[in-house]
């Protein structure tokens, strides 16, 4: 999978901006506060249709502005191509492929997977159950169409579940009957999220312990998956009804998904808890690295793999061990502040964009991609 072309309309410091990108290996350079993340950012957005930092879509809007607007060409190892465009403004975002409207998002995220390392991936795991349950929705989402769907009709019930909690009288007999009916798709939905929330976690782990080990040298690094949801539906469905007192106390489902944890254990420790900053930030590559095997795996094409600023978390052997290794067929856009420690044998392989304030200021592309020092 590979996106060819990308193109910027109001987007965040962009005005109006294109860039041809390699099949390879993609170096963005340029001193902070250029657009370098916010390029990345719209690669991520493009095929998510949300930024993978903490803000909201009108904030994806460059000041004083109406609208931003991404678009893109990609292909695929089938060499199909699809033309991806999405507009935000003031009244949501549109979603569109080949210039047709996309009304569903299940229908949209897929068509391009992608895989992002940056400095907030790490911050998730140090914050708060939500964030990590948020990342692994899209995660998920991305490489199976019915999670996602499943996903949506779950929160659009827990949010019923809980209104109703806040208004029901529990020596109502009509109450109670249409809260057995809310609990009964409650569980199966529940279920259904759950199984493949563990299946992508195992999936994970054939990789991540010897992710873990080639970056730092040590074994045992595994993810695990923290849920109360029960595979049988009738224990799960005795825990809801066991449970009523309470929830009507906090007015607010306290059982299922919604309540799911992920976190790394390495020596039978939570190292969000116990490891330190150096560890974490190895796990978190490992769990991209594994990601872009599995996406792999799973859908017969490479993802397309986003580092943000990854040379300043990774020591000089490190970074340079990652970037000879990683395979000629997973396309990877990556943004630093400069090229140093970077050794020729990989400056070779890279095309490399100096940015600044927006605009592409030179270009020196590799000898695979037919051209050599262009500007």
């Amino acid at each position: 999978m590979q996106i060819k072309k990308i193109k910027l309309q109001n987007y965040r410091n962009y005005d109006n901006f294109e860039i041809d990108l390699g099949q390879n290996l993609n170096i963005i350079i340029g001193n902070n506060a250029q657009g370098k993340t916010n390029l990345l950012e719209s690669i991520y957005v493009l095929a998510v249709t949300k930024s993978f930092l903490s803000i909201n879509d009108k904030g994806l809007i460059k000041f004083n502005n109406k609208f931003a607007k991404i678009s893109g060409e990609i292909t695929n190892n089938l060499s199909r191509n699809n033309k991806l465009e999405i507009i935000f403004s003031d009244k949501g975002k549109v979603v569109k492929v080949n210039g047709k409207e996309i009304k569903k998002l299940s229908d949209y995220i897929s068509i391009v997977n992608v895989i992002i390392f940056s400095t907030d991936n790490i911050r998730i795991f140090k914050e708060s159950p939500n964030s990590r349950r948020k990342y692994f929705n899209i995660e998920i989402s991305q490489i199976n169409k019915n999670y996602l769907k499943y996903l949506s009709e779950y929160n659009i019930l827990l949010k019923q579940r809980n209104e109703f909690l806040k208004v029901m009288n529990i020596n109502k007999k009509s109450d109670l009957d249409y809260l057995d009916i809310l609990n009964d798709k409650y569980v199966d939905l529940s279920i259904e999220i759950s199984n493949y929330r563990k299946r992508y976690v195992d999936d994970i782990n054939e990789y991540l312990s010897d992710m873990f080990k080639y970056i730092t040298g040590m074994d045992g690094l595994i993810l695990k998956y923290h849920t109360n949801i029960d595979e049988d539906k009738s224990v799960f469905k005795e825990k809801l009804i066991s449970n009523l007192n309470k929830e009507l106390i906090y007015k607010m489902t306290l059982i299922g998904p919604n309540r799911d944890d992920f976190y790394f254990k390495l020596d039978d420790k939570n190292l969000s808890l116990y490891g330190s900053q150096g560890q974490m930030r190895s796990a978190v590559l490992a769990l991209k690295l594994s990601e872009v095997k599995l996406f792999n795996d799973k859908t017969g094409d490479s993802p397309i793999l986003l580092l943000d600023d990854i040379f300043s978390e990774l020591d000089i052997e490190k970074r340079n061990n990652l970037l000879s290794t990683l395979s000629n067929n997973v396309q990877t856009v990556i943004t630093t502040t400069d090229m140093e420690n970077i050794t020729e044998d990989i400056r070779k392989k890279a095309n490399v964009y100096e940015i600044d304030d927006g605009n592409i200021i030179s270009i020196q592309k590799n000898n695979e991609d037919g051209e050599v020092n262009g500007k």
